[in-house]
Protein backbone atom coordinates (compact mmCIF):
# COMPACT_ATOMS: atom_id res chain seq x y z
CA UNK A 1 0.00 0.00 0.00
CA UNK A 2 1.25 3.40 -0.62
CA UNK A 3 3.12 5.74 1.81
CA UNK A 4 0.59 8.25 1.01
CA UNK A 5 -2.52 6.69 2.02
CA UNK A 6 -0.61 5.32 5.41
CA UNK A 7 -0.37 9.23 6.44
CA UNK A 8 -3.89 10.54 5.16
CA UNK A 9 -5.26 7.37 8.05
CA UNK A 10 -2.59 8.60 10.79
CA UNK A 11 -3.07 12.78 10.15
CA UNK A 12 -7.21 12.10 9.96
CA UNK A 13 -6.76 9.94 13.20
CA UNK A 14 -4.93 12.43 15.18
CA UNK A 15 -7.59 15.08 13.89
CA UNK A 16 -10.34 12.97 15.35
CA UNK A 17 -8.57 12.63 18.69
CA UNK A 18 -7.14 16.27 18.52
CA UNK A 19 -10.80 17.57 18.48
CA UNK A 20 -12.32 15.61 20.73
CA UNK A 21 -10.01 17.09 23.58
CA UNK A 22 -10.74 20.84 22.14
CA UNK A 23 -14.77 19.62 21.69
CA UNK A 24 -14.53 18.73 25.43
CA UNK A 25 -12.88 22.01 26.42
CA UNK A 26 -15.29 24.00 24.09
CA UNK A 27 -18.29 22.17 25.45
CA UNK A 28 -17.91 23.11 29.01
CA UNK A 29 -17.70 26.72 28.65
CA UNK A 30 -20.43 26.08 26.49
CA UNK A 31 -22.56 24.88 28.81
CA UNK A 32 -21.85 27.18 31.44
CA UNK A 33 -23.75 29.70 29.34
CA UNK A 34 -26.56 28.07 27.31
CA UNK A 35 -28.78 25.52 27.58
CA UNK A 36 -28.07 21.65 26.01
CA UNK A 37 -27.65 20.95 22.68
CA UNK A 38 -29.44 18.35 20.68
CA UNK A 39 -28.31 15.56 19.11
CA UNK A 40 -26.52 15.03 15.35
CA UNK A 41 -29.44 15.49 13.41
CA UNK A 42 -31.48 17.08 16.15
CA UNK A 43 -34.05 19.56 15.87
CA UNK A 44 -32.63 22.72 17.41
CA UNK A 45 -30.05 25.12 15.38
CA UNK A 46 -27.00 23.64 17.75
CA UNK A 47 -25.51 20.39 18.13
CA UNK A 48 -23.88 17.78 19.92
CA UNK A 49 -20.54 18.38 19.79
CA UNK A 50 -19.55 14.21 20.03
CA UNK A 51 -21.49 11.24 20.00
CA UNK A 52 -21.09 7.53 20.32
CA UNK A 53 -22.72 4.65 17.93
CA UNK A 54 -23.42 0.85 17.48
CA UNK A 55 -24.77 -0.94 14.25
CA UNK A 56 -25.53 -3.93 12.53
CA UNK A 57 -25.35 -5.23 9.43
CA UNK A 58 -24.51 -6.85 6.59
CA UNK A 59 -21.54 -7.19 4.33
CA UNK A 60 -21.24 -8.73 0.89
CA UNK A 61 -17.69 -9.58 -0.32
CA UNK A 62 -16.76 -9.12 -4.00
CA UNK A 63 -14.97 -11.70 -5.71
CA UNK A 64 -14.37 -14.13 -2.93
CA UNK A 65 -16.23 -16.97 -4.45
CA UNK A 66 -14.04 -16.76 -7.58
CA UNK A 67 -13.43 -20.43 -7.79
CA UNK A 68 -15.20 -21.65 -5.78
CA UNK A 69 -18.40 -23.98 -5.17
CA UNK A 70 -21.19 -23.46 -2.23
CA UNK A 71 -19.76 -20.42 -1.55
CA UNK A 72 -21.61 -17.70 0.59
CA UNK A 73 -19.75 -14.09 0.62
CA UNK A 74 -22.48 -11.99 2.38
CA UNK A 75 -22.23 -12.52 6.39
CA UNK A 76 -23.60 -10.50 9.39
CA UNK A 77 -21.12 -8.20 10.26
CA UNK A 78 -21.00 -5.25 13.58
CA UNK A 79 -19.62 -1.57 13.73
CA UNK A 80 -18.72 0.70 16.83
CA UNK A 81 -17.92 4.25 16.19
CA UNK A 82 -17.52 7.85 17.74
CA UNK A 83 -17.86 11.16 16.14
CA UNK A 84 -16.23 14.65 16.94
CA UNK A 85 -18.41 17.79 15.26
CA UNK A 86 -16.44 20.53 13.71
CA UNK A 87 -19.31 22.61 12.93
CA UNK A 88 -23.09 21.81 11.85
CA UNK A 89 -22.34 20.03 8.65
CA UNK A 90 -19.10 18.32 9.68
CA UNK A 91 -18.12 15.65 11.54
CA UNK A 92 -14.72 13.78 11.91
CA UNK A 93 -15.88 10.09 12.70
CA UNK A 94 -13.06 7.23 13.56
CA UNK A 95 -14.77 3.06 14.44
CA UNK A 96 -13.90 -0.39 14.26
CA UNK A 97 -16.33 -2.76 11.83
CA UNK A 98 -16.24 -7.08 11.69
CA UNK A 99 -17.44 -7.50 8.64
CA UNK A 100 -18.08 -11.36 9.48
CA UNK A 101 -17.25 -14.63 7.83
CA UNK A 102 -17.39 -15.77 3.83
CA UNK A 103 -16.73 -19.47 3.19
CA UNK A 104 -16.55 -21.55 -0.36
CA UNK A 105 -15.58 -25.00 -1.23
CA UNK A 106 -12.71 -25.51 -3.43
CA UNK A 107 -11.19 -28.90 -4.83
CA UNK A 108 -9.52 -29.74 -1.44
CA UNK A 109 -12.34 -28.45 0.80
CA UNK A 110 -13.40 -25.72 2.74
CA UNK A 111 -11.73 -22.27 2.33
CA UNK A 112 -12.69 -19.18 5.05
CA UNK A 113 -12.33 -15.63 5.05
CA UNK A 114 -12.71 -12.76 8.10
CA UNK A 115 -11.98 -9.21 8.00
CA UNK A 116 -12.01 -6.35 10.03
CA UNK A 117 -11.40 -2.41 9.76
CA UNK A 118 -10.12 0.62 11.66
CA UNK A 119 -11.66 3.93 9.72
CA UNK A 120 -11.14 7.25 9.92
CA UNK A 121 -13.54 9.24 7.60
CA UNK A 122 -14.91 12.90 7.29
CA UNK A 123 -18.95 13.31 7.89
CA UNK A 124 -20.81 15.67 5.77
CA UNK A 125 -24.69 15.94 6.83
CA UNK A 126 -27.02 17.53 5.23
CA UNK A 127 -30.60 18.46 7.43
CA UNK A 128 -33.74 17.19 5.40
CA UNK A 129 -36.02 18.09 8.19
CA UNK A 130 -36.05 18.74 12.10
CA UNK A 131 -35.65 15.59 13.10
CA UNK A 132 -33.76 13.93 9.56
CA UNK A 133 -30.53 14.56 8.26
CA UNK A 134 -29.15 12.75 4.89
CA UNK A 135 -25.07 12.56 5.59
CA UNK A 136 -22.16 11.28 2.79
CA UNK A 137 -18.95 10.54 4.11
CA UNK A 138 -15.25 9.36 2.79
CA UNK A 139 -11.71 8.09 4.65
CA UNK A 140 -9.27 5.77 4.88
CA UNK A 141 -10.18 2.29 6.34
CA UNK A 142 -6.73 0.32 7.80
CA UNK A 143 -7.83 -3.13 6.79
CA UNK A 144 -6.79 -6.78 8.19
CA UNK A 145 -7.85 -10.00 6.59
CA UNK A 146 -7.37 -13.70 7.88
CA UNK A 147 -7.99 -16.50 5.09
CA UNK A 148 -7.64 -20.10 6.08
CA UNK A 149 -7.44 -22.54 2.68
CA UNK A 150 -8.52 -25.98 2.59
CA UNK A 151 -5.34 -27.59 4.06
CA UNK A 152 -5.74 -25.37 7.36
CA UNK A 153 -3.31 -22.98 6.64
CA UNK A 154 -3.66 -19.23 7.76
CA UNK A 155 -2.62 -16.32 5.83
CA UNK A 156 -3.13 -13.04 6.81
CA UNK A 157 -2.73 -9.25 5.00
CA UNK A 158 -3.16 -5.97 6.51
CA UNK A 159 -3.56 -2.74 4.30
CA UNK A 160 -5.15 0.79 3.70
CA UNK A 161 -7.60 2.10 1.35
CA UNK A 162 -10.60 4.07 0.77
CA UNK A 163 -13.64 4.06 1.96
CA UNK A 164 -17.26 6.03 1.10
CA UNK A 165 -20.74 6.05 2.27
CA UNK A 166 -24.15 7.84 2.18
CA UNK A 167 -27.11 7.44 4.76
CA UNK A 168 -29.33 9.19 7.32
CA UNK A 169 -29.78 9.76 10.81
CA UNK A 170 -32.99 10.04 12.73
CA UNK A 171 -33.29 12.11 15.75
CA UNK A 172 -35.28 10.01 18.52
CA UNK A 173 -34.52 13.61 20.99
CA UNK A 174 -33.15 12.51 24.48
CA UNK A 175 -29.87 12.49 22.81
CA UNK A 176 -30.47 9.52 21.20
CA UNK A 177 -30.80 8.57 17.32
CA UNK A 178 -31.44 6.11 14.80
CA UNK A 179 -28.50 5.51 11.68
CA UNK A 180 -28.94 3.74 8.12
CA UNK A 181 -26.05 4.16 6.50
CA UNK A 182 -24.34 2.29 3.17
CA UNK A 183 -20.15 2.16 3.08
CA UNK A 184 -18.28 0.73 0.59
CA UNK A 185 -14.52 -0.47 1.57
CA UNK A 186 -12.41 -0.39 -1.52
CA UNK A 187 -9.35 -2.81 -2.95
CA UNK A 188 -9.34 -5.15 0.08
CA UNK A 189 -6.85 -8.13 -0.52
CA UNK A 190 -8.19 -11.70 -1.24
CA UNK A 191 -5.28 -14.13 0.20
CA UNK A 192 -7.17 -17.17 -1.33
CA UNK A 193 -6.90 -15.56 -4.92
CA UNK A 194 -3.82 -13.03 -4.93
CA UNK A 195 -6.64 -10.64 -5.90
CA UNK A 196 -8.79 -7.66 -4.25
CA UNK A 197 -11.92 -6.93 -3.78
CA UNK A 198 -14.68 -4.81 -2.42
CA UNK A 199 -16.80 -4.95 0.84
CA UNK A 200 -20.26 -3.25 0.74
CA UNK A 201 -21.86 -3.05 3.89
CA UNK A 202 -25.99 -2.19 5.38
CA UNK A 203 -26.36 -1.62 8.64
CA UNK A 204 -28.63 0.05 10.66
CA UNK A 205 -28.12 1.28 14.49
CA UNK A 206 -28.09 3.76 17.33
CA UNK A 207 -26.24 7.45 18.05
CA UNK A 208 -25.61 8.68 21.94
CA UNK A 209 -24.75 12.05 21.79
CA UNK A 210 -22.97 14.00 24.61
CA UNK A 211 -23.64 17.03 26.41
Amino acid sequence: MTTLKTISLAGLTVLVLSSTLLTEVSANSLFAKSAPMSPIGGSQTSKAPNYLGASIGKTTTDDFCQDLNACESADQSWKAFAGVRVNDSIVLESGYVAFGKQSGQDASGTVSQTTSAYTATAVVGLPVSDQIEAFGKAGMARWSVENTNSSGTVVEDTGNNIMVGAGANYDLGDNMGVRAEWERYKDIAIPSTQQTGDIDLLSLGFIFSSL
